[in-house]
């Protein structure tokens, strides 16, 4: 699958979303395939790495190190996984005001087994577009708790 890049303007504060992105253990409460997220090890402040369950036909295992760099940029990259051979990529914040968010979003990922095109089509233009809104709604939550 070829790297996916996409950037929105979000109207939520950097802050809520920056959070709703780093809360990686809340993510099975608001994005559909993950079904278990478990932080697994903070070597220091900057870096985590997270253990994803996620179901797409059946369920797959990954391990993603995660690098924060501020609240402005998380940058990601694959470890181990029975799905991916690559997962990288990063979300670049900028507030734009008090309530909203210039999201910069890069992802390249590829799998072990051949994906038909259709597949790979629908993962990056439907999901992308629908994970962002969860991102986003996730973030407005936060903002109202």
């Amino acid at each position: 699958m070829a790297a996916v890049f996409r950037d929105k303007l979000m109207s939520v504060p950097l802050e809520a979303l920056f959070q709703a992105i780093t809360e990686f253990e809340k993510y099975p409460d608001f994005l559909g395939e993950v079904v278990g997220a478990k932080v697994v090890k903070k070597p220091d402040p900057k870096t985590v790495l997270v253990q994803f369950e996620i179901e797409v036909v059946k369920k797959f295992v990954y391990t993603l190190e995660f690098k924060i760099n501020g609240n402005q940029e998380i940058q990601w990259k694959l470890l181990e996984s029975d799905f991916f051979k690559k997962n990288e990529g990063r979300w670049v914040l900028q507030s734009k005001g008090p309530q909203e968010t210039e999201v910069h979003y890069e992802l390249d990922v590829a799998v072990v087994f051949l994906i038909p095109s259709w597949i790979s089509k629908k993962l990056t233009e439907v999901n992308l577009p629908k994970m962002f809104d969860s991102f986003e709604t996730r973030a407005k939550e936060l903002v109202k708790d």
